[in-house]
């Protein structure tokens, strides 16, 4: 398993197959969230650090595909980014 440590916020997620599922925005001590998706239908997906199968070059891949993401890990409210005008 991988540890806490190895994870940090940016780095990219991929699946066992190699597609890209977005990127690390947090890390907490038994799950880190996956930030998934473009400006307005971006989504935050909390996935166990069991599913990590390894970290390569600083990127992340995960032992299932994206069909597991939104079925397995839960999904998570992330708070709107705010911006001024």
């Amino acid at each position: 398993m991988v540890e806490r440590s190895e994870l940090h916020e940016g780095m990219p997620v991929w699946t066992h197959r190699g597609e890209k599922l977005g990127y690390v925005v947090e890390v907490t001590d038994e799950e880190f969230i996956v930030e998934k998706g473009m400006l307005v239908w971006r989504k935050g997906y909390a996935v166990p650090l069991e599913d990590v199968r390894e970290i390569v070059a600083d990127e992340v891949y995960l032992n299932h595909g994206p069909d597991s993401l939104l079925s397995g890990p839960r999904e998570i409210e992330r708070p709107a980014k705010r911006t001024t005008h």
